[in-house]
């Protein structure tokens, strides 16, 4: 059991590093381009899933355009994994925004106002 924890854990490392290279340089849709983190991944203990959490700068509307794009566009990303990690299986990829950010600046302007 733990075996398979490492290896998800080690899939999910790769994949993170390899989905920050393609945001920044591969990925062509205008909708992606802007201030863009992937925060953490999350891949399923049988790899066959990854659940790729994401942080986009900007407003309602603009977060909403960047997730059409990355999942526009999960068919090449997923293909471009495919080539450059040699897995057996590619995860099924989805994409979440993040919002633990937008709840920490929530926090804090709660907190200064006491």
């Amino acid at each position: 059991m733990a075996h398979g924890f490492a290896r998800s854990r080690r899939i999910a490392d790769l994949l993170k590093e390899e989905i920050a290279h393609m945001l920044l340089s591969e990925i062509k849709d205008p909708r992606v381009h802007g201030l863009v983190t992937v925060i953490e991944v999350k891949v399923s203990d049988d790899l066959r899933q990854a659940v790729f959490f994401v942080s986009v700068f900007g407003d309602s509307a603009e977060q909403g355009s960047v997730m059409e794009g990355l999942n526009s566009a999960k068919g090449f990303i997923r293909h471009t994994l495919g080539q450059r990690l040699g897995l057996r299986w590619v995860p099924e990829i989805h994409f979440e925004l993040d919002r633990s950010l937008d709840e920490q600046e929530k926090i804090e302007r709660l907190l200064a106002k006491i």
